[in-house]
């Protein structure tokens, strides 16, 4: 699967929102670009782009908001959001492109990419968030999902489901990047005891509070995994999910390299395979490796 991590930034003033279009007839976007391909560091690649834009944005690792996913050419766009508090500078915007401040409800209205705007707006809290995972499945050439639904509460005469379940489903999915009511079901009957437990309480309430990003909470589970030894198919899964959640592969390089400084290189070189083995599934060369 191939994955494209871009970057955006909400640069908000006065209840107005800094918008940019790289040419007259191109729709309205978040100011932000690509993730370069070898670059180690997302946090410094987004305060370079406020750099680039003329703002100082000084608590960046704080201003991370979320990760949505967009269906991709053979892949997906893991498009990662950060919202720049206590920022200061007057943004600009290089010769040729354009630039303009947008009240929040002028957002429906204005030409934009639909899913940009919907990530925005749900950013904003304006619009409710929507499952893709059918869109990012048919791109990705797998089965088609359910249709697109909301997130929140199911209409009438649909199953409830119980305190969590919701947020741990949509944690589900963008940790496996596959439909979660599935992957819920699969779960199910290979631990039928267990698996309430996994994704009302460890992903629905652990995973879903907002004090830790996911992209933060899978390089841990990563690091966790490793140290204690659990080198099998959950370490694996969870090095897929730290990539889904946006973490670049520079990262989970420098996470096991923590686990070889503060538990051991054997925890660290037994799990060593098991990434370079995701890598290689996924087509994502390793960070220093010649090609």
């Amino acid at each position: 699967m191939k994955q494209h991590i871009r970057m955006a930034a909400i640069l908000e003033r006065e209840g107005r929102l800094f918008l940019v279009r790289p040419r007259p007839d191109a729709p309205w976007e978040l100011p932000g670009g690509p993730l370069p391909e070898h670059a180690d560091d997302v946090d410094r690649e987004m305060d370079d782009i406020h750099g680039q834009l003329g703002v100082c944005a000084p608590a960046i690792e704080e201003d991370f908001l979320q990760t949505h996913f967009f269906p991709a050419d053979e892949g997906q766009v893991v498009f990662n959001l950060y919202a720049a508090t206590e920022w200061t500078g007057d943004p600009v915007v290089p010769a040729g492109h354009a630039a303009g401040w947008f009240a929040f409800d002028e957002i429906e209205a204005i030409e934009m990419d639909e899913l940009i705007r919907n990530a925005l707006l749900e950013a904003l809290g304006i619009r409710t968030p929507v499952d893709r995972t059918a869109e990012i499945l048919s791109a990705l050439g797998g089965e088609l999902g359910a249709p697109e639904r909301p997130v929140a509460a199911a209409p009438a005469g649909e199953r409830h489901h119980p305190p969590g379940r919701e947020a741990g489903l949509d944690v589900l999915r963008t940790l496996t990047g596959a439909d979660p009511e599935r992957v819920a079901e699969m779960i199910a009957r290979q631990q039928p005891e267990l698996a309430n437990d996994q994704i009302d309480f460890v992903l629905g309430q652990v995973w879903a509070n907002a004090a830790l990003d996911r992209r933060t909470r899978s390089l841990l589970v990563v690091a966790m995994l490793a140290a204690t030894g659990r080198t099998g198919s959950s370490l694996r899964s969870h090095i897929n999910g730290a990539l889904n959640h946006g973490a670049t592969p520079a990262q989970v390089v420098e996470t096991l390299r923590m686990v070889a400084a503060y538990a051991g290189f054997p925890a660290a070189i037994e799990a060593w395979p098991a990434m370079e083995d995701v890598f290689e599934q996924r087509g994502v060369p390793r960070p220093g490796r010649a090609e």
